[in-house]
């Protein structure tokens, strides 16, 4: 990591040279409290990192190429600020948030490499909690689900293709594909966004298909998730709603989700309530259905543009399983 930094401080000045813009962001959010879940119901109270958003360092940089298009990079990697280790667990790939290269233009936008999920991001941008794989009810039912009810697939993904359209009449669509990248197998993933964001009024549509395990053509299991979601800002309050399903295939496993939640601002809009439920309910063949309820209430405050402090419960029940509630606070910062 000392020869990374060392290097790319080395590379600034000849980067502006060639006109070639480079930044270097990232977020650092810790928190301590208790937490327990549906699928963890014994309480653990410690300091963790990730709460609002996971961890993260970045380098991104922009070089003008001529008649409009630019050239991109951008490579980022997941840290645990409680610890400082690495990655968001043991042995992860250095730069697993996004490592990838493109080509800007009055086309859109395409990029080879590593990239993030489209409809992680759009879910993280559909609901009160943002991309919080903690505390947010719809994340996590959606993308870290216990029982099996989980959205599959990663944040991010390798190999992949994507391309990004630019806004026409405040609309976009990214549409990504990865390679499996394994001989005489079709373990291909695919997912494509549509969003509309209007002064009031923003929604989005979206759906992926995600193939796991070894196996070739059809009898290779897999997942499709489709999702639905708009909300509405009356000033006062920010309205969110959605719906998700997913179906495995082979397993015949069903999902659906219902979400609801709204921001409140307040203090001329430094602080904000945030209030989100969402309802799980899974058919499986051969399992009696069940479903989760997660619901959670919080407070954010901006004691800067780049700083902010938030505390949080959360409440979580499958209802054939366990319980658990959560009670924390944190601080985040960006840089």
């Amino acid at each position: 990591m000392t020869r990374l930094l060392a290097a790319l401080s080395l590379a600034l000045p000849f980067a502006a040279s060639a006109q070639t813009q480079v930044q270097i962001y990232g977020a650092i959010d810790a928190f301590a409290g208790r937490t327990a879940t549906a699928s963890a119901p014994v309480a653990v109270t410690a300091v963790n990192s990730g709460g609002m958003i996971t961890s993260y360092y970045g380098f991104s940089g922009t070089e003008a190429l001529g008649g409009g298009m630019k050239a991109q990079f951008q490579i980022e990697g997941f840290f645990r600020g409680d610890t400082g280790d690495a990655g968001r667990f043991p042995n992860e790939a250095l730069f697993s948030r996004n490592a990838n290269v493109g080509l800007a233009g009055s086309f859109g936008l395409v990029r080879l490499g590593r990239i993030g999920n489209p409809l992680f991001i759009a879910a993280g941008q559909i609901n009160p909690f943002g991309p919080s794989t903690r505390f947010s009810p719809l994340v996590n039912q959606v993308f870290t689900g216990p029982g099996g009810n989980g959205t599959l697939g990663d944040t991010g993904w390798s190999n992949s293709i994507q391309y990004a359209s630019n806004p026409i009449h405040d609309t976009t669509f990214i549409a990504q594909y990865s390679l499996g990248e394994q001989p005489g197998t079709h373990n291909n993933n695919w997912a494509g966004v549509a969003k509309y964001v209007g002064k009031e009024l923003a929604v989005t549509l979206g759906a992926q298909n995600v193939r796991f395990g070894p196996g070739v053509s059809a009898a290779v299991p897999a997942q499709r998730t489709y999702i639905a979601a708009a909300s509405y800002d009356l000033k006062k309050v920010k309205l969110f709603a959605s719906y998700t399903d997913h179906h495995a295939k082979v397993s015949e496993r069903d999902g659906h989700s219902v979400h609801a939640g709204f921001t409140l601002p307040t203090h001329g809009g430094l602080g904000r309530w945030m209030v989100a439920w969402s309802r799980m309910t899974e058919d499986a063949k051969g399992v009696p259905e069940f479903h989760r309820d997660t619901g959670a209430a919080g407070y954010d405050y901006n004691l800067s543009p780049r700083t902010d402090v938030y505390a949080v419960v959360m409440y979580d029940k499958i209802s054939n399983a366990g319980k658990g509630n959560t009670y924390i606070a944190g601080i985040r910062h960006r840089f």
